[in-house]
């Protein structure tokens, strides 16, 4: 008994598509979750600094003691930058006085540190970013064509093996004269007339 196959014939361009459809997928799903933190986020931060201020509105103003510092909230941005941008007007304001006192320093360095560790998280999804958008390259081309990614990569050994060989030249002239006596050139500071 023959049996015919009913499925159709995979195609370059149906693996090409495939490919593009899961990369849009996937973009779309980290976004969402990315959108969704910051979201939750905001909610979370909102709610408690509602709830700070209906608590905080009847108390009194209090003295603090020689040693005893302020807690400052700042809120949050939507993005990193922002919150960067927002850490650097904290870290300018601490030390817009004339005279900073101690604890203008010592919230400046706080600041600092919130900049430092916002460009690293900023840094780091930069980085995850490009990594991901090289892997998608990466697929893209091994989607595509073999004819063209044969001929670009014979091209490249071609001009590779090229440079190799010229390098290795110069490296034989150079040492053949060495063995041979002759010294590089060197310009002559004294010259008589």
């Amino acid at each position: 008994m023959v049996s015919i196959s009913t499925n159709p014939v995979v195609t370059e361009n149906t693996r090409y598509e495939n490919a593009r459809k899961r990369s849009a997928e996937v973009a779309y799903t980290r976004h969402a979750d990315y959108t969704g933190g910051n979201e939750a986020k905001r909610n979370e931060l909102a709610q408690r600094l509602t709830n700070t201020l209906v608590d905080s509105q009847p108390k009194e103003f209090q003295k603090l003691g020689a040693g005893q510092l302020k807690q400052v909230a700042l809120p949050l941005g939507e993005t990193l930058e922002e919150t960067i941008q927002s850490w650097r007007h904290v870290r300018s304001e601490a030390l817009s006085k004339t005279d900073p006192s101690e604890v203008d320093h010592q919230l400046a360095a706080a600041a600092s540190a919130k900049i430092m560790e916002a460009e690293a998280q900023l840094a780091l999804e930069d980085r995850l970013r490009s990594a991901q958008l090289t892997e998608a390259s990466r697929e893209d081309s091994l989607m595509q064509p073999k004819e063209s990614n044969s001929a670009t990569d014979s091209s490249l050994a071609d001009a590779m093996q090229k440079l190799y060989d010229q390098a290795s030249a110069a490296y034989a002239i150079q040492t053949s004269a060495k063995q041979h006596g002759y010294m590089e050139a060197s310009p002559a500071y004294s010259l008589v007339a």
